[in-house]
This record gives C-alpha cells, structure tokens and sequence, in this order.
C-alpha cells in the first residue's frame, strides 16, 4: 500500500515537472531560444550554442542576445534592428537586415497562423 502511495506521488511529480518546462526553440545556426509570451507578441533569448550543428550564413547569434516578436509580424533585436517575421510551411522566419534566422517545423502560436504569410 505505501508503495503504491510512493509511485502516485511520484508521478504526479514528474507530470508536474514536465508541465513546468518551458518551451524552446532551436535555430537553423544551432542557437537554442527560450521562450516567453506577452502582450505584444514573443521573446525569444538564446540560451546555448549546439556545436552539433553548423551556423548557415546570415546574423551570428550569441547567447544572451533577445528577438522580439511582435503579433503584427514586425520583430526587434538590439544587435541585428527592425525587421520582421513570417510563417513558411515547414516553420517561421525572422529576418533582419543583417540576415535571416530559421527556425525549420517548429510553430510559434502568437498570431494565427495566415496572419503573418507574406
């Protein structure tokens, strides 16, 4: 019986710590982001650098640095400016001057999704 009590606090536990996770996004370049929604839309902060992916030409992300997204499509970063961000079919794009970041079958629901094809 107390065995029993264990393992029904055990995983009642473990389905809360895996609810508390928050979620991520990972970059073509290999650039984990965490995210956050707000009012305006998304942050997205680099968290880790994957060395098992090779970076793609376009801006060079560094942890720390911030894109924010906004829910008319338009985006932000200290380092790279304005730009904005799209839907695609197999993911969305954030583009900078400095370039594009990628981010392949991977949705970000702040927006509906035709809101932000262009």
């Amino acid at each position: 019986m107390m065995s029993r009590m264990f393992m029904g606090a055990f995983l009642i536990g473990m389905a809360t710590a895996g609810a508390a996770q928050s979620k991520q996004y990972l970059s073509t370049g290999g650039s984990w982001f965490s995210f956050e929604e707000n009012q305006h839309g998304a942050v997205l902060k680099s968290i880790e650098q994957s060395t098992a992916v090779a970076a793609p030409d376009g801006p060079k992300i560094d942890v720390g640095d911030i894109l924010y997204l906004g829910r008319s499509c338009d985006a932000f970063s200290t380092d790279f400016g304005e730009g904005s961000w799209k839907w695609t079919n197999g993911g969305f794009i954030v583009e900078f001057p400095a370039g594009r970041i990628t981010f392949p079958g991977q949705v970000i629901d702040i927006v509906e999704e035709n809101q932000c094809r262009k």
